[in-house]
């Protein structure tokens, strides 16, 4: 569960799509479609993208790019993106920087 605003969503459902970690030396960004969130990942940080269960999620489609990468959902416009980090669950936003 998390807080959105003042009402706390549930999303023990929620899809583990992808673990992604940046091995590089610079900030790595996750840019999450269709809705433009982005992730901000610092070198060695570490996550798990979540999303609604959907029958259209998957399969999504990953893209490199020079500084991240690009994540697709196979057919849904709104996947209702989160991140996993460090056992904090985070909805995705424009953009969502992780604090250690």
């Amino acid at each position: 569960m998390h807080s959105q605003g003042n009402a706390v969503k549930d999303i023990s459902n929620y899809v583990v799509v992808g673990h992604f970690k940046s091995d590089t030396d610079a900030v790595m960004a996750l840019y999450l479609e269709m809705l433009g969130e982005e992730v901000h990942l610092l070198p060695g940080q570490e996550v798990e993208l979540l999303a609604a269960p959907d029958p259209n999620l998957l399969p999504i489609t990953v893209l490199l790019v020079p500084i991240g990468m690009h994540v697709h959902p196979y057919k849904v416009f709104d996947p209702d993106w989160h991140v996993r980090f460090n056992g904090r669950v985070i909805r995705a936003g424009n953009p969502t920087r992780l604090d250690e």
